[in-house]
């Protein structure tokens, strides 16, 4: 266990931290003398969606069956209704930063729930040799995690901020769903036929490519519109 441990410490918490500081660098200072969000807020989300992931995964593998699509889905539509909890609180209701803080939670729910799973699935890969296939699962996991939650929180932070909860909520819910739903797919197949791979590289696909489009090509975007509907205009926004 404690092998286990340090190994999902490891791939879990260094790429998030690195995800943290390479995405919201550009926003704050020094990038920008006025930081489009609270450095000390942005924190306290991603701690208070590391403790929502520890809760949820906990849960996850220990009470429920992760080989089971219709956990997965469920599980799908948990991940986004516990940012959805947070976020609709009135003092982020039509505020540009709140898509920053969605990020924080997102990534830090993201963090939790890849942790306490792969600590469960490395476990097992430890017991006697290493097993490559249960270690490659649990990196893929870990990497679909941490894509998928940091946009899941920018989405709905992003409709939280315009005011149309619903549109941005059920776009996040079925990303997840489908990402979920896909992981849960990885466990239908016999291990020694390898088709296991196909869903299993469908989810990191379909994480990576909603992590493109939120997070690289519309964050600055979206954090312009808003500012530019509360009458708000900023030159200062990274491209």
């Amino acid at each position: 266990m404690e092998m286990s441990m340090i190994v999902a410490a490891l791939i879990v918490f260094v790429p998030a931290l690195l995800m943290f500081y390479f995405v919201l660098r550009g926003y704050t200072y020094p990038a920008v003398e006025q930081p489009f969000f609270e450095d000390a807020k942005a924190f306290t989300l991603f701690a208070i969606g590391l403790i929502e992931g520890f809760f949820i995964s906990w849960f996850y593998v220990r009470f429920f069956d992760m080989t089971n699509i219709i956990v997965g889905v469920a599980f799908g539509i948990v991940q986004v209704l516990a940012i959805l909890v947070v976020l609709n609180l009135k003092r982020f209701h039509s505020k540009s930063d709140t898509v920053f803080y969605g990020f924080s939670l997102g990534l830090g729910q993201g963090v939790g729930i890849a942790f306490g799973v792969s600590v469960f699935l490395l476990s097992i890969a430890f017991i006697d040799e290493i097993d490559i296939m249960t270690v490659a699962m649990t990196v893929a996991f870990v990497a679909q995690e941490l894509m998928l939650m940091c946009s899941v929180g920018v989405t709905v932070g992003e409709g939280v901020a315009r005011q149309r909860l619903m549109e941005y909520s059920t776009k996040a819910m079925l990303l997840s769903m489908v990402c979920m739903a896909l992981w849960s797919l990885v466990f239908a197949f016999d291990p020694n036929s390898y088709l296991w791979v196909i869903p299993m590289i469908g989810m990191v696909i379909a994480s990576a490519f909603f992590f493109y489009d939120v997070i690289h090509k519309r964050l600055s975007v979206v954090v312009a519109d808003i500012l530019r509907s509360n009458g708000i205009v900023r030159k200062d926004l990274p491209r």
